[in-house]
């Protein structure tokens, strides 16, 4: 048996929690717009090559752009044409005199006193809608481009990703063909304005209206307010592996969002998790009091007993130490800390090991920790352990996942 894992029940039902809580955490009211998508990279731990390639497989596997794809053949044999303006000589009169030029004309050759210079009006398809037209092919063959990159690092799992894969096929043989259509070379393409976006969405015919216009909406997704663009990636290409980290990040979350919910002022929602961060979130209350929550990193080093020790006798450093999971602490008129250990375990032999870790937090850490209980061991509900009430008199308490929300804010805010 594993010492952490989940049932397939279980996980599903996390994950789908985990993907509506992370677009939270990029609300434009709820933290600093720098860099959305730098935010997201760091969000999802990507690096920025890896969120071009997500975003472009998002982009032509989204529906409007595989919609889009089906209907170019149909929608490229009957296009948007405007009217071209052509000023020749001749002494047949077809359209508008431009007295101007004839008279410049005829001063130039005195011997066609009977000619003149006539506008006359031909079809074009350079228009605004097909510089769109030809935009939205040259980005969304380079995006099928970046897909089969992402494809080449990473293999289809399952059926459901090879399908994945069969649909960008597709699109770009489809996109490959409309390439080759003739009437489109003359074409320069052009991102859209906003003002030709208007234009778009009022053409006349359906093709250009309904289905050019979905699929350039798709590709301004990287524009759009992060939390969208966070949403996409979550629902498509959020999925660890790993039993133990998605349970410490659903925890994370209900945590955060919990506070969230009460905090009047939230000052940072982003989710940093790692790297030595010393908050992932902080809220702040109108007593002028302060709640941060540092996922595996300590909120300072400077209450470390372990470290103190080790500075004063010269010893040599490890080259790691313990990380806790989760550390909860609040600031101002009132200060209070509690350290919580996470198990994805129904194991209650892991789940005492769990207990052992927190007591040396704990002892690393004394002036750092409020009342008791200050160490919280966090695991699914199960019958590994007997659900009981914090006891202010015992260091230690075991709560279940679905009760630590409700638990650390009745603490940290209500109390």
């Amino acid at each position: 048996m594993k010492k952490e894992s989940l049932t397939s029940q279980e996980r599903a039902a996390i994950l789908d929690e985990v993907r509506s809580y992370l677009p939270a955490f990029l609300e434009r009211g709820a933290t600093v717009q720098e860099d959305p998508a730098g935010d997201v990279r760091e969000l999802l731990d990507l690096e920025q090559r890896d969120l071009d390639r997500v975003l472009a497989v998002h982009e032509c596997l989204d529906p409007a752009v595989l919609g889009f794809g089906e209907a170019l053949e149909e929608g490229l044999d009957h296009p948007l044409t405007g009217g071209a303006a052509a000023t020749i000589v001749s002494q047949s009169v077809r359209g508008q005199i431009d007295w101007q030029k004839t008279f410049k004309h005829r001063a130039q050759a005195p011997a066609e006193v009977a000619s003149y210079s006539v506008r006359e009006t031909g079809k074009t398809f350079d228009t605004p809608e097909n510089r769109t037209l030809v935009w939205l092919l040259e980005s969304l063959e380079r995006a099928a481009d970046e897909a089969s990159v992402w494809r080449s690092k990473k293999p289809p799992i399952g059926q459901e990703e090879l399908r994945w894969w069969q649909q960008i096929d597709r699109l770009g043989r489809q996109l490959a063909t409309a390439r080759r259509t003739p009437w489109l070379r003359a074409v320069p393409a052009e991102k859209p304005s906003a003002a030709v976006i208007r234009r778009l969405r009022s053409a006349r015919s359906d093709f250009y209206e309904k289905t050019a216009a979905a699929a350039e909406a798709v590709l301004r997704i990287a524009e759009r307010l992060p939390e969208n663009l966070t949403a996409v990636l979550a629902e498509r290409y959020f999925r660890p592996e790993n039993d133990g980290r998605l349970f410490e990040l659903v925890v994370a979350l209900r945590l955060a969002r919990a506070f969230a919910e009460l905090s009047p002022h939230p000052r940072r929602a982003r989710l940093m998790m790692g790297g030595g961060r010393t908050s992932f979130a902080s809220y702040s209350f109108d007593d002028g009091g302060e709640v941060s929550l540092a996922y595996q990193a300590w909120p300072d080093n400077e209450h470390s007993m372990r470290r103190r020790f080790v500075k004063r006798h010269s010893l040599a450093k490890r080259e790691t130490e313990a990380i806790p999971d989760i550390v909860i602490v609040r600031s101002g008129s009132v200060s209070d800390a509690v350290i919580l250990e996470l198990k994805a375990s129904r194991n209650a032999s892991y789940l005492r090991d769990g207990l052992e870790e927190l007591l040396s937090y704990l002892a690393d850490r004394p002036e750092l920790w409020g009342p008791a209980p200050a160490a919280w061991l966090i695991a699914p509900p199960s019958s590994a352990f007997e659900g009981k009430e914090a006891d202010a008199d015992f260091p230690l308490w075991v709560i279940s996942a679905d009760e630590v929300a409700e638990a650390a804010t009745a603490r940290f805010v209500d109390g």
